[in-house]
């Protein structure tokens, strides 16, 4: 769906530390305007418990916060996307705590894996204009996990990594007294490194021509170094310049004489963060980047404008298509079977009221209905929906990584119904959008199940009392294993339609019975 010019779009990044919430209005060209914005110190990363589950002070704090930015997003009549990153991804009672938000606030909240933040923190840098057609890193460093990107232009994210460090998560776990001893920052700084070599040779093989940094530990840190150094640049940060100044950072944290544009809050977690970037830029050979003033949120509201032409493919689509590529599944099939499902979708999306985004999820799970195979010819959906519901998919959000699983889930044996356990932790309308895209798969698969000839694409029409399907008569009559099938398969979409379906040839006037 594309974003009208003048539309005003609210986006929202729930992060660890703070909830920061922009309001943008979209203008010609796939530009923006921001107009406003808010800013919270939510603190969720304080409020979780010894079994990692947030607690009901920092829900409170998190409800509140997005009642504020509700109220300022609809006085400008914004469309408004929440999306939180690492403290609820990580919290064992997310989904609880989005059903509530759901139903106090009446928002939906997208909890987007790690790769998904990284992608949209890329977009962020890239709506500034800085990505070109040469590799540039991106380092987002936030108060949970860092995010470390190489993309550029024309192909977008090539790879990307979210660790499990963060400024706060850092500062809570080697400085919680203030204190920050040798010991201590040696323990900080080894952690680091041990995260970040981990995935730093995937980076290494990149000929890299830029290096930009994001967020507010980056810029904050930028700060301080032009400060303490006596310099007016704070948009660039040079490693050498980070590992000076650390003796004097930590005196200023603890005599609390930082600049005075450097937040009280974000101040007891700038020596975790600058040892965390300097691990980062040591492990990559970086020795200097340019602070970016987009990150996450700009992301979101770059995403958002995708009529524009300056967005690369739809990131469910190229996320689906690489799995299946990297899984090294049947084009054919995956062909025949998106052909035929495009062709039921077009006929069935306005009675059952599916949009543009039910559309891709459809066409992704046509290019993934089959990764079970690669486990076994037998539960190939069971499989299929495992390796799908625990994998890294970049660009899908966690909302739809569920429902793409649960529709991999009965594209075939048992039909899906409301209150299976798969369907369990969604939102009435996801349930009822999966359980329609998954009926029209079950049958897009079941017309090509024979895996030979052309693609199965039926000729819908409507008529009183029944939808009529007709066949060209040369398919019909070789494919009479994928007919005999679809029969058996199209109960669900019956039973959605209100309406039975029957089958023909074209030149044939007596049908297969419902």
């Amino acid at each position: 769906m594309s974003i009208h010019l003048g539309k005003h779009i609210a986006a929202v990044d729930m992060g660890t530390n703070s909830f920061h919430m922009i309001i943008a209005k979209a203008e010609a060209h796939g530009a923006f305007h921001i107009v406003d914005r808010m800013k919270h110190w939510v603190r969720l990363g304080d409020g979780v418990d010894a079994r990692g589950y947030l607690n009901e002070e920092a829900i409170g704090r998190m409800l509140e916060s997005l009642k504020f930015f509700k109220q300022l997003a609809k006085s400008y009549d914004a469309e408004m996307h929440c999306i939180a990153t690492s403290a609820m991804r990580d919290a064992p009672n997310r989904n609880a705590i989005s059903k509530r938000i759901r139903q106090e606030l009446d928002l939906v909240v997208e909890i987007v894996n790690g790769e998904e933040e990284a992608r949209l923190v890329f977009q962020g840098v890239r709506s500034e204009g800085y990505i070109r057609d040469e590799h540039a890193h991106i380092i987002d460093i936030g108060g949970g996990s860092t995010e470390v990107i190489v993309g550029n232009n024309p192909d977008g994210v090539l790879a990307a990594e979210s660790l499990d460090m963060g400024a706060r998560r850092y500062s809570r776990k080697f400085f919680t007294a203030g204190n920050y001893t040798p010991h201590q920052i040696k323990q900080c700084h080894a952690a680091a490194a041990s995260k970040i070599q981990a995935v730093a040779s995937e980076y290494k093989s990149f000929d890299v021509h830029a290096v930009y940094g994001t967020s507010g530990t980056i810029r904050s840190l930028a700060e301080v170094i032009s400060s303490f150094c006596e310099h007016d640049d704070a948009t660039h940060l040079a490693l050498s310049d980070l590992k000076n100044i650390r003796p004097k950072l930590i005196a200023a944290v603890q005599q609390s004489n930082l600049p005075a544009s450097i937040e009280a809050e974000r101040q007891a977690t700038l020596v975790a963060g600058s040892i965390i970037l300097e691990e980062v830029m040591r492990a990559l050979n970086i020795k200097s980047l340019r602070v970016c003033p987009s990150a996450l949120r700009e992301g979101i509201i770059f995403d958002r404008i995708a009529s524009t032409g300056r967005l690369p493919s739809r990131p469910i689509k190229a996320a689906s298509k690489a799995m299946a590529k990297r899984f090294n599944l049947d084009k054919t099939q995956i062909k025949r079977v998106t052909l035929t499902a495009e062709t039921i979708f077009k006929a069935y999306a306005s009675p059952l009221d599916l949009n543009e985004e039910a559309y891709r999820l459809l066409i992704a799970a046509c290019q993934l209905h089959e990764i079970g195979l690669t486990m076994s010819h037998k539960k190939i959906h069971l499989h299929g929906s495992y390796i799908i519901g625990n994998s890294n998919l970049t660009g899908v959000t966690q909302r739809q990584q569920h429902m793409l699983s649960a529709m991999v889930r009965f594209h075939r044996k048992a039909s899906p119904h409301t209150k299976h356990v798969a369907l369990k932790t969604m939102r009435s309308k996801d349930i009822r959008v999966t359980i329609a895209l998954a009926a029209i798969l079950r049958l897009a698969a079941a017309l090509n199940r024979t895996k030979s000839g052309e693609a199965s694409i039926p000729d819908i029409l409507e008529e009183e009392s029944r939808w009529v399907w007709s066949f060209a008569t040369t398919w019909f009559e070789e494919h009479d294993v994928c007919i005999w099938n679809a029969e058996q398969e199209k109960r669900p979409l019956f039973k959605l339609l209100g309406k039975p379906i029957q089958l023909y040839k074209n030149s044939v006037e007596t049908a297969t019975k419902d």
